[in-house]
């Protein structure tokens, strides 16, 4: 599995004293504290400096891992702030408050805007989960409360220094109005900043001269971002007969679900299927993607999937009409655009490590793992778990709008869409219909290919047949003979089922076919019939 991207362990104070003259300030030289405490403590300093900005540090390894969050911490839940990683500082840094003269490093005022004490919701060393990139907790402060994540971003082009988001999840502490503006006053000595600048008694920490003063000012490089992809069609895989090993592919678990395409802007997301459908309408719950990723904005490729408590995907469960399904994820395996970048010529393999580190809600997101290389093992795994495959696909592969070879599936059994073209009526005391007569386009002409009778319950059998009568027609939508075993009837080729089978007859009819659930996501003309090719 490709490692999220870390950072630099904290525990070290060496940048901090460097920063700082201790001949001339009171400010500690800082020792690290070897005993770790049962619980770990936090402090929100607000800082007014060249720009104001709250400064969040937590701690870690004996000092406080800490972060510049320009906008300030929120409650609002899954709002992401702008956190910049900078030098570890020691614990005894907590409780300054006071003034900082210009022309020292830091210049302005600063108040303990909030502080207590915190846990880990993940993990059991937070040096270690912040060395690699990413530490969910949950505070006890005085203003802020409940659980939150940190994750490390990627630097922009230009872009000087080590950016993380700071996200608030949803919890019973969330607050969609939360605005730290509102909250001014230190948790300490009851003071705002003008109080602490005003007070001739405050206390005043010295440190070095700081490079804006003894340097001329960089011009900021300007920053060029890509447009946000709008993809006509999505990457296809191509069906190939068998399992294979090659350590130039990655191999992956087949999703069997709706794949649908996740784009996340400011002011716009969407969640659409191949074939333009919003599947947001389909599946309210799936809102929650808007706040799942670290950076905005954002194109995500994956499948809408409803997992058992094995992590098993089922496409039937999610043909449950206007609920929930059990288990409902959007199991992500690709990125098209991040970080002001369209990422569709980087290398697959890149494009998921980076896919891994945005991901920030995993309870909504799965992140697609895979394996390299070892694509029969993968295969025997899946086949003993009765999934539906695997997917391969070339490590250095780009992401092309179309089917291709760079990708492939290799299938445990036989399942495709059809499109239906009429129906049979039933026999003894069935209701609606008998059974669905299917077929694929061949050469631009539906083909029949059978009939499929079973997999219907009698909730199932009426809403098909509403279905059915609303799209029926005299005559026959195939193009060669239909062999039914009671009366038929005719509809306008344009429902898609899915269906499992056991195998293709020599002249491509189904065997043993039963029917899995409707393909709304689909266009009925392109379907045809998934005959996998050779290796």
């Amino acid at each position: 599995m490709a490692s999220r991207t870390g950072s630099a362990r904290p525990g070290s104070l060496a940048t901090y004293r460097k920063k700082r003259r201790f001949d001339e300030t009171p400010e500690p030289s800082g020792r690290k504290e070897k005993k770790r405490r049962a619980r770990l403590r936090f402090v929100v300093q607000k800082h007014r400096a060249t720009r104001l900005h709250y400064d969040f540090r937590l701690e870690a390894d004996g000092v406080l891992a800490s972060w510049a969050v320009p906008k300030g911490p929120t409650l609002v839940p899954g709002d992401r702030r702008l956190a910049m990683h900078v030098e570890d500082h020691p614990l005894d840094y907590r409780d300054f408050e006071g003034n900082i003269p210009a022309g020292q490093y830091g210049a302005g005022n600063v108040i303990v805007w909030d502080n207590g004490t915190y846990s880990l919701a993940e993990g059991d060393d937070p040096a270690d989960e912040i060395a690699r990139g990413k530490i969910k907790f949950v505070l006890r402060g005085k203003k802020l409360r409940g659980e939150f994540t940190l994750v490390k971003i990627k630097a922009r082009e230009g872009e000087h220094g080590e950016p993380w988001l700071l996200i608030k999840d949803r919890d019973e502490y969330a607050d969609p109005k939360y605005d730290p503006g509102d909250h001014p006053k230190s948790v300490k000595s009851g003071k705002t900043l003008d109080d602490v600048a005003r007070d001739p008694r405050a206390r005043t920490w010295q440190s070095k001269p700081s490079a804006r003063h003894t340097a001329a000012p960089r011009r900021k490089p300007s920053i060029k971002r890509d447009p946000v992809p709008h993809p006509k069609s999505l990457m296809l895989a191509t069906l190939v007969a068998a399992p294979f090993d090659d350590p130039d592919w990655l191999f992956e678990i087949k999703w069997d679900g709706y794949r649908a395409l996740c784009t996340v802007e400011r002011e716009n997301f969407t969640l659409v299927s191949r074939n333009g459908l919003d599947m947001l309408r389909r599946f309210p719950d799936l809102k929650a993607l808007a706040g799942a990723f670290a950076t905005l904005p954002v194109v995500v490729d994956g499948e809408i999937v409803s997992l058992d408590s094995k992590g098993r995907s089922e496409f039937q469960r999610l043909q449950e009409s206007q609920k929930k399904p059990a288990g409902l994820t959007y199991a992500a395996f690709d990125l098209l655009y991040a970080d002001g970048k369209d990422l569709r010529s980087t290398p697959l393999e890149e494009r998921k490590a980076l896919l891994e580190r945005l991901i920030v809600d995993d309870s909504i997101v799965l992140y697609s793992k895979h394996v390299v290389g070892k694509g029969k093992a993968l295969f025997e795994s899946a086949r003993k778990q009765n999934l539906e495959g695997i997917i391969g696909k070339k490590r250095d592969s780009t992401y092309q709008e179309r089917r291709s070879r760079d990708w492939v599936k290799i299938k445990t059994g036989y399942e495709q869409e059809f499109v239906v073209g009429g129906w049979t009526e039933p026999k003894g005391s069935r209701k609606g219909f008998g059974a669905l007569l299917l077929g694929v386009y061949q050469s631009g002409s539906l083909r029949y290919v059978g009939s499929v009778g079973t997999g219907f319950s009698a909730k199932l059998l009426k809403e098909l047949y509403a279905r059915l009568r609303a799209l029926e027609r005299k005559t026959s939508p195939f193009v060669n003979r239909v062999d039914a075993n009671s009366p038929a009837h005719w509809t306008s080729p344009e429902m898609v089922v899915e269906v499992r089978f056991s195998e293709w007859t020599r002249d491509l009819y189904l065997r043993q076919p039963a029917y899995l659930g409707l393909r709304s996501d689909k266009k009925a003309n392109e379907v045809v019939a998934e005959c996998p090719e050779s290796n």
